[in-house]
């Protein structure tokens, strides 16, 4: 037995040993970019240095976002950190109703080879990194005092550059020639708030989800704190988009026998009405309903599983 057992550990200590070796070469070409982030254009004399800078980066990127999505009438762009010199945010257009804690900006990014920029819109969620000194360094512009209205431009690259560019000095002004030049027409104007919500389908809202989940301990219809602060921000969406209408399911883990289930469940969706309904969103557009252990996300037979159960689940039903 001690044999197999000695055989069985040095079978993981290889394959250990083996992936870091493998894994090593691909971490160490990690690119790791620095960038200058000006957040407030009333100020261009202040920037803030972020070493490994991502943006929009969330726990299923594996490693960090390092490139923005830049959409535009002339198409749609992926655009790495490597090609990028600067991102300049010439206007805030407002938050992304399909998404909490998204806004939407025009602007305008100048790449390191000549002549290459695009414009159009970047969404944002966050922008994080490493600030002197080893401090992490995050910046949710949808939760500044002016919703990230002032945040002006990011420069990415080693140098610190001046508020005034210098691929963006005045050219030399020519002498016109008299001659006919055809005119572009303007490009079209940006979709609104209320442009992008209108060709939003049901379905599409409910796969967006952003009314989120709110969860319950074991054998409890009470608001624990951090439900309330999941309604606070449900409320305000549901405030914006006042025509929306919404099922609240109350739901329970599989313990226990079905009327109970069915019991907690409604007193559930109805502590989840109520708290809304506090926060001055109409309760005549709810339609609460039970569904007790048979509306399961997770069958697994273990706490972390029955707590994903005990929820208050939200479906859009009408906009």
């Amino acid at each position: 037995m001690k044999k197999h057992a000695s055989v069985a550990v040095m079978a993981v200590l290889a394959i250990v040993i083996f992936g870091a070796g493998f894994l090593a070469p691909a971490l160490a070409d990690a690119k790791r970019f620095r960038a200058y982030v000006y957040p407030d254009r009333t100020r261009p004399e202040i920037s803030v240095v972020v070493d490994d800078f991502r943006v929009n980066e969330t726990v299923f990127d594996e490693g960090g976002v390092q490139y923005v999505w830049v959409y535009g009438p002339a198409g749609n762009f992926q655009v790495p950190f490597s090609r990028i010199r600067q991102v300049e945010f010439l206007k805030y257009l407002g938050p992304n109703v399909s998404k909490q804690d998204w806004v939407w900006y025009a602007v305008h990014v100048t790449g390191v080879s000549d002549n290459e920029a695009y414009d159009g819109r970047l969404e944002v969620r966050v922008m994080r990194g490493i600030a002197p000194e080893g401090v992490p360094w995050y910046l949710y512009p949808a939760t500044e005092f002016d919703r990230g209205r002032k945040v002006w431009r990011i420069v990415i690259g080693d140098d610190r550059l001046p508020p005034t560019i210098p691929w963006e000095a005045a050219k030399p002004v020519e002498t016109p020639v008299a001659l006919a030049t055809p005119q572009r027409p303007p490009p079209p104007p940006l979709p609104t708030e209320d442009d992008l919500f209108a060709r939003l389908t049901v379905d599409d809202l409910n796969k967006q989800a952003p009314l989120g989940d709110v969860y319950f301990d074991y054998d409890k219809a009470d608001l624990r704190p951090d439900a309330e602060s999941a309604l606070q921000r449900n409320a305000a969406w549901l405030k914006r988009w006042s025509s929306v209408k919404v099922r609240i399911e109350g739901t329970a883990d599989p313990r226990g026998t079905n009327e109970y289930n069915m019991t907690l469940g409604r007193q559930r969706a109805e502590a989840v009405r109520d708290y809304l309904a506090a926060q001055g969103v109409a309760v005549t557009r709810f339609d609460v309903v039970s569904t007790g252990k048979n509306n399961l996300v997770c069958t697994e037979q273990t706490e972390g599983c029955w707590a994903r159960n005990r929820r208050g689940h939200f479906l859009i039903t009408a906009k």
